[in-house]
């Protein structure tokens, strides 16, 4: 049982990334390829797209270009909050070990299967994020073969008359393909790990709900085994409760970014929609669809799993309560109330450290976004 194999997609995007040092290379050949990497992708590929939004001459223009800078900027934010808690995401690695061994000991068929489930959860966050990406890369590819025109897979300035240039051309698409390769791969990491946390995290609460609810039921054991055990289950909680802290930590930068971002893009590209509506670019208004979608599908990914931490944080103060403590000792009972005090403290995620991550913050995000799109109409 390795729960933490769940986030093995990630360490490997984050390996070929240039943030975590692979197996079997160098140190001084990493930092070689790193620097060189992030610096002509991860640094001067969103100030080509900043650059161009200087050229822009329509407001049409300035939406599209706009939704991508945003996304890009945004991304890049992300991507260094994961280079700052490096060392937070050793200490999850080496908890999640502690507790998937307390998960062996126990060695409950139903535990397992929780914990299996949880770790093909987070497995399928990225997946799902992959999806979303690789399909506005196909798209933003297939935009380039069917235009009538010269052009690029996003606008961008680059300082030369590439329209006239068949080499400038080629040098630069070939960079542009190769950046968003880079920023998609990026990109789907940096926004499917925090649901993986979530899932993971959650469903150790559950293995542990299994665990409390059992106590006093199993066998004909002594109040002392009853209390054994409770100590096991108190000490258990205490770990997740360290765990949870950390991955408040991690993503609460990450979330807050990811709100902002999808508030901004969401009023751009619904403006931006309204601008192209009477034309015929039909792939720029599936390009605003596509972007549209996967910024809202982000937000709500996110406060999706952060309810349910939620919810099963709360559902362990009832299996505390559930366990047959009315057949123990004084000071088994003594014991489970100070718990059952702590428990009442539900647990959950905060974006920027105050907005928790809940199906009704997604709500209140969306009513928020629908209000500054039409301030802005009224502007515009």
């Amino acid at each position: 049982m390795d729960t933490h194999s769940g986030l093995k997609y990630h360490y490997r995007v984050w390996e070929l990334t240039g943030l975590i040092q692979p197996e079997g290379m160098s140190r001084r050949r990493f930092l070689l390829y790193a620097i060189i990497l992030n610096t002509f992708v991860t640094l001067f590929f969103p100030m080509t797209l900043l650059a161009k939004l200087f050229y822009t001459q329509s407001l049409p223009e300035l939406c599209e270009n706009l939704t991508i800078t945003i996304t890009d900027i945004a991304a890049g934010l992300k991507f260094l909050n994961v280079f700052l808690v490096l060392k937070e995401l050793k200490k999850i690695r080496h908890l999640v070990k502690q507790l998937d061994a307390r998960a062996l000991e126990v060695n409950n068929e139903e535990e397992l299967g929780v914990l299996d489930r949880g770790v093909r959860w987070s497995k399928n966050s990225f997946r799902i994020f992959a999806g979303i990406f690789v399909f506005g890369t196909c798209l933003s590819c297939l935009r380039v073969y069917l235009s009538k025109e010269r052009t690029l897979l996003y606008p961008a300035w680059f300082g030369i008359d590439w329209r006239q240039s068949d080499s400038a051309y080629g040098i630069i698409f070939a960079y542009q393909f190769l950046g968003l390769v880079v920023q998609a791969l990026q990109d789907c990491a940096n926004d499917s790990y925090p649901p993986a946390f979530l899932c993971l995290l959650t469903a150790h609460m559950r293995v542990l709900e299994l665990r409390i609810r059992r106590i006093g039921y199993e066998g004909h054991g002594s109040r002392g085994d009853a209390h054994a055990k409770l100590v096991e289950c108190i000490q258990d909680f205490m770990q997740i409760h360290r765990l949870t802290n950390i991955i408040q930590q991690i993503l609460s930068v990450t979330c807050m970014v990811q709100f902002a971002c999808s508030a901004a893009v969401q009023c751009t590209v619904a403006m931006h929609f309204l601008f192209i509506s009477g034309s015929n670019d039909l792939s720029a208004m599936a390009l605003s669809l596509v972007f549209f979608a996967a910024v809202t599908l982000e937000i709500f990914i996110f406060c999706y799993f952060g309810d349910g931490l939620q919810a099963q944080s709360m559902a362990l103060l009832n299996a505390f309560y559930s366990c047959n403590w009315m057949e123990q000792s004084l000071e088994f009972r003594r014991d489970l109330i100070i718990v059952m005090i702590r428990t009442q403290k539900v647990s959950y995620i905060c974006a920027g450290g105050y907005i928790p991550l809940t199906l009704e913050t997604f709500v209140q995000v969306m009513r928020f976004t629908y209000s500054a799109f039409t301030l802005l109409l009224k502007a515009v």
